[in-house]
């Protein structure tokens, strides 16, 4: 039996999105037979409730055969990026103690949450057999891109030395896109060492009565509706989609926005009185399979000049619900690609927002070619499942 040992700041009930592939790839593994142990944080939930404390000061569990080591931290926020850099700063050294006291393991894998966690970590893994990268995102570029830290400042530079130094001392990287590791390779890893894994989707097709009944409780029966599902953040163009809600008021298309996020606040004011834009909270996810399958078309937006800094994975629970896709964003970016090489939606350019209002008005009259894309969605979806994705990565670590 070998031991594969992960790292990341948020897993299950803690909310987050890397916690929750993580949380259905440990499991995967650990049904293969192996040991999977995974470090992360307590969470403000347990925080709230005092820890779990059965074996001294840490908290440890075992769901579904992963066992769990949970260290505390002062509560994240994004209320300040300084009061979130104190969160993080409180994790580094506490991932480096668990792995280092794990010792010789077969594989250490670190992740992107919290950013440059994998200098600690890997520091601390020196008796693993592996070390290999998780890339969810590219750190500190996108901190840069986001305005996070200054591009030309001392600490930017210090961080992408450090980071750098450790994305060299991988024995191998897993990247979740083409367009990232082209990002990774210019920073100057090797290509050899990077391997391309997509993230995959839980979300499975439902049947018609199930999405009729989702529409009849939304109140969507007999709207075209082009759905917005996700986080609501920085790293996405919501400037388009408010040019297209915008020219499509007063039309037969109704725009949907659910989700939370740091922009949230700001979309809502930028479609104050629109009578054709709604907003949602975000879904419970044992819903979401027919939530996502109940609109006629899905949106999905990067800004300009961060493809490959992120792959918004959520495009492939749109496509496993079997709904078309509509993505703003470049047209290098690995969602832009993947679309124009299935047929499965269509890429409009960050800006272009009378191109997405002229096709989402043509697409509301043409059930035809909602059909035609619904297919190829479900085809291309059958390529981004758990299973292939387990199998994708029980070869990188045993490689």
């Amino acid at each position: 039996m070998k031991t594969y040992v992960f790292t990341n700041r948020v897993y299950p009930p803690v909310g987050g999105a890397t916690g929750e592939l993580l949380k259905e790839l440990a499991e995967g593994l650990a049904a293969r037979g192996d040991r999977v142990v995974v470090v992360t944080s307590r969470g403000p939930r347990d925080q709230r409730r005092g820890g779990l404390k059965d074996q001294g000061d840490q908290g440890y569990e075992t769901i579904n055969g992963v066992r769990l080591i949970r260290v505390g931290t002062t509560p994240f926020t994004r209320a300040s990026h300084w009061r979130r850099a104190m969160s993080y700063a409180g994790l580094y050294p506490q991932f480096a103690w668990q792995v280092r006291k794990l010792g010789a393991v077969d594989a250490v894998i670190s992740m992107t949450d919290p950013p440059l966690q994998i200098a600690m970590v890997t520091f601390a893994a020196g008796r693993a057999k592996k070390r290999i990268h998780w890339a969810q995102d590219v750190y500190p570029e996108l901190a840069e891109e986001l305005g996070v830290v200054s591009r030309s400042g001392l600490l930017a530079r210090a961080l992408r030395s450090v980071s750098t130094w450790a994305l060299r001392r991988q024995d191998e990287i897993v990247a979740v896109g083409r367009c990232m590791r082209e990002r990774l390779v210019r920073r100057g890893v090797d290509a050899e060492k990077i391997e391309v894994i997509p993230n995959w989707s839980s979300v499975t097709p439902v049947a018609p009565e199930q999405v009729q009944a989702m529409r009849e409780q939304l109140g969507w029966n007999g709207k075209f509706i082009a759905l917005y599902s996700g986080n609501i953040g920085l790293a996405h163009d919501f400037e388009t989609l408010v040019g297209a809600a915008k020219l499509l008021e007063g039309g037969g298309v109704q725009m949907v926005f659910a989700g939370e996020g740091p922009r949230l606040a700001e979309l809502k004011t930028a479609m104050q009185g629109m009578r054709n834009v709604f907003f949602l909270p975000s879904q419970a996810k044992e819903d979401l399979s027919a939530f996502l399958a109940a609109a006629d078309v899905h949106l999905v937006s990067v800004r300009a000049g961060l493809e490959g800094f992120v792959v918004p994975s959520k495009a492939y629970g749109i496509l496993a619900a079997g709904r078309p896709l509509l993505c703003v964003g470049p047209s290098v970016s690995e969602i832009a690609v993947l679309l124009v090489e299935s047929g499965a939606g269509m890429v409009f350019a960050n800006g272009d927002a009378s191109g997405l209002a002229d096709v989402l008005t043509k697409l509301s009259g043409d059930p035809a070619r909602i059909r035609m894309l619904e297919e190829q969605a479900l085809k291309v979806a059958n390529e981004f499942t758990l299973g292939k994705s387990v199998l994708y990565w029980h070869s990188v670590l045993e490689s």
